[in-house]
């Protein structure tokens, strides 16, 4: 218990209770619980699916997935911070779109990279100052990317905007180093700063903190404006890349083009054990949620079942992992 008085923020990162229970190893029973159904999956695809077991649909799963992952690592931060999640993460996707198409068109890649990321950055520190000051993140979140969307689809007609340019701008979504999808690439880069952030960085340890007990960390003066502000401008960040990779890999910025993308973020956060109330999750458990949407929703593709068939059963799995989860955690402290 932190005791009363003037509490410092290291003194409250490691103070028992919130403290401790931030620093503890939690036994990695959702990770080991996805990598088993992933595994299963894998198994239940090779045996009734024999064109679902190719080198080429492995490649697409990888490519399709990352996408969805690089923004559910995102996401990761704001849930771990209490915040819920993000619904704005679409419309940023497509800003970042937008402006990367059009502006590398004009201007070459490093105009477009930086014009495109930056916008993103900066909603989300935004919808973060909003949201730290006492605003709540799904109505915040909600409203933005409708205002956003409305001004991207008035500034563009409603209309494609077409990337013309060549080299670096479209090989960043084109290209495959290695035999790899550079979306995939990009996954793999994300991945590991989001891991290295949440676990081994103060901001990674104060988001931590603020959605395990915020009123502790309020009380001690952690910076809680500045990390919600900071989860936040990682999840658009977040989004801007994906909307940069979009834009490069189909030569095109469309609004239609994310459709789902903030479902399955969700969906990924969720399956991978991320507590939705804060303060538990991490980067590598929201990698093989992601995984597990990816190769799920590919399987039933493969398997000629409709999209809305992918939705329902994608909605199924995460109220099963959510429930499950809570029942482990419950028998735990039981």
């Amino acid at each position: 218990m932190i005791k009363s008085g003037p509490v410092g923020p290291e003194a409250a990162l490691a103070a028992d209770g919130s403290g401790a229970r931030l620093r503890q190893r939690r036994p990695p029973t959702a990770v080991l619980v996805v990598a088993a159904i992933v595994i299963a999956l894998l198994v239940v695809g090779k045996v009734t699916t024999p064109q679902f077991v190719t080198s080429a649909n492995f490649l697409t799963i990888l490519r399709a997935g990352a996408l969805t992952a690089i923004v559910a690592l995102g996401m990761t931060f704001v849930t771990i911070s209490g915040n819920y999640f993000s619904l704005s993460v679409v419309q940023t996707a497509v800003v970042g779109s937008v402006l990367y198409a059009a502006i590398a068109s004009s201007s070459g890649f490093v105009p477009g990279l930086v014009v495109a990321l930056g916008a993103c950055l900066l909603l989300g520190v935004l919808q973060g100052g909003i949201i730290g000051l006492g605003g709540n993140p799904v109505v915040v979140t909600f409203a933005a990317g409708s205002a956003v969307i409305g001004v991207v689809l008035v500034a563009t007609g409603n209309n494609r905007v077409q990337l013309n340019a060549g080299g670096l701008a479209t090989a960043i979504g084109q290209a495959s180093p290695l035999g790899i999808p550079t979306p995939t690439w990009a996954f793999g880069i994300v991945a590991v700063v989001c891991y290295l952030i949440l676990e081994h960085t103060t901001l990674g340890r104060r988001t931590k903190l603020v959605g395990a007990n915020r009123a502790t960390a309020e009380a001690s003066g952690l910076g809680v404006m500045r990390t919600i502000v900071a989860v936040f401008a990682i999840s658009a960040f977040a989004a801007g890349v994906v909307g940069v990779l979009t834009a490069a890999q189909f030569g095109v910025a469309d609004s239609q083009q994310f459709n789902n993308i903030d479902i399955e973020s969700i969906a990924a956060v969720l399956v991978g054990g991320t507590s939705i109330r804060g303060g538990e999750g991490g980067a590598f458990r929201t990698c093989l949620g992601a995984l597990f949407i990816a190769v799920l929703n590919n399987l039933l593709q493969v398997r000629g079942y409709s999209t809305g068939v992918q939705d329902a059963v994608t909605g199924a799995a995460v109220v099963l992992a959510v429930c499950g989860y809570g029942l482990i955690k419950r028998r735990s402290q039981s």
